[in-house]
C-alpha cells in the first residue's frame, strides 16, 4: 500500500519495522535483505534515523555471526547519523552498543570513547543537578 501510494519513507520506516520482527523470530538472513533493500532510499536530510536504525540492527546481525568489522562500521554509520539529527536518546543506546562491542575484542579505551559520546549528548547544559545553571535570557 505505501508502495503504490508513493510514501518512500513510510514504506522504508515500515521495512526497517518489519526487520526488525523478522531478526527477533530468527529470520536475520532475511532481516539484513530487507534492510539492504531500504538504505537506499534514506539520507542524511530525510529519513536519517530510520536509516540508523537499519545499521543498528545491521550492526547487531553482523555481530551475531561473529563478523565483528561490520557490526562496528554499521553502528558507526548509524552513530553518525544520529549525531546529525540531534537523536540523543538513541544515539546513547548505540554508544552502549558499539561500547561494549569494542570492549569485547579487547579495545577498551576505543569502548571509553563510544561509551563517553554517549553520555556527552545525555549531558547538555542546564540537565545536570551540579554544574553551570543556563544562561538567562538577555534583558
Amino acid at each position: 500500500m505505501l508502495s503504490e501510494s508513493r510514501a518512500a519513507l513510510y514504506r522504508s520506516q515500515a521495512a526497517v519495522e518489519l526487520a526488525d520482527v523478522l531478526h527477533r523470530r530468527g529470520k536475520s538472513e532475511e532481516a539484513a535483505e530487507v534492510l539492504c533493500g531500504v538504505l537506499g532510499d534514506f539520507s542524511s536530510e530525510r529519513g536519517a534515523v530510520h536509516a540508523a536504525a537499519a545499521h543498528r540492527l545491521l550492526g547487531i546481525i553482523a555481530e551475531d555471526t561473529r563478523d565483528t568489522q561490520a557490526a562496528e562500521e554499521h553502528c558507526v554509520r548509524a552513530l553518525s547519523l544520529l549525531e546529525r539529527a540531534g537523536a540523543a536518546g538513541d544515539l546513547a543506546d548505540l554508544c552502549r552498543l558499539l561500547g561494549d562491542l569494542l570492549c569485547r575484542t579487547g579495545r577498551v579505551e576505543a569502548a571509553l570513547d563510544a561509551y563517553r559520546t554517549g553520555l556527552g549528548h545525555r549531558t547538555a547544559p542546564g540537565t545536570t543537578t551540579l554544574g553551570p545553571a543556563p544562561a538567562q535570557p538577555p534583558l
